[in-house]
């Protein structure tokens, strides 16, 4: 298969994710802020002499080092997020449109999505449900008949048997 070029194939569904992730990151690195403040905090209040001088550096300190880590994490977790889920919403993309393009009329023909890309199980269990809705005839070609009409040979058993 070829690769992508558009890293956000799904915008709303990759942004989203995205958004969480970073989210739950920033969280995270924010409660370690806090807690190293508090260390910091109770480490200043147990030295005898100049502890307040501490406790005001540390302040400075904390607050520099918060910005960079934030200012590092987002931009990375956003980046790596989008790589990660353009493997994701890539195929699920694929598989919509190949849908779509059934539905539209289209012919049925295989579904594929690239090797390293997720839903690959997803993809075969689908190209295996349309070959068996799809006629013979249909498989990628054109054709005039309409298939969507209910055939002899997709009746129920119970219905064969009350027309013999």
């Amino acid at each position: 298969m070829q690769k992508r070029k558009r890293k956000l194939v799904n915008r709303p569904l990759q942004l989203k994710l995205v958004g969480i992730f970073t989210a739950i990151g920033a969280v995270a690195a924010l409660l370690q802020v806090i807690l190293m403040n508090a260390s910091l905090s109770e480490l200043a209040q147990s030295i005898p002499s100049d502890g307040e001088q501490v406790l005001e550096a540390s302040r400075a300190i904390v607050l520099k080092n918060t910005l960079w880590t934030l200012g590092a994490l987002v931009p990375l977790m956003a980046g790596v997020g989008i790589v990660a889920t353009s493997h994701i919403a890539g195929p699920t993309y694929r598989m919509t449109q190949h849908l779509k393009e059934i539905a539209a009329g289209g012919p049925v023909r295989t579904c594929e999505i690239r090797e390293h890309d997720e839903f690959s199980e997803l993809c075969d269990a689908l190209n295996a449900a349309l070959e068996q809705l799809a006629p013979p005839g249909d498989r990628g070609e054109d054709f005039s008949e309409d298939w969507t009409q209910a055939s002899p040979s997709a009746e129920m058993p119970s219905q064969q048997s009350k027309a013999a």
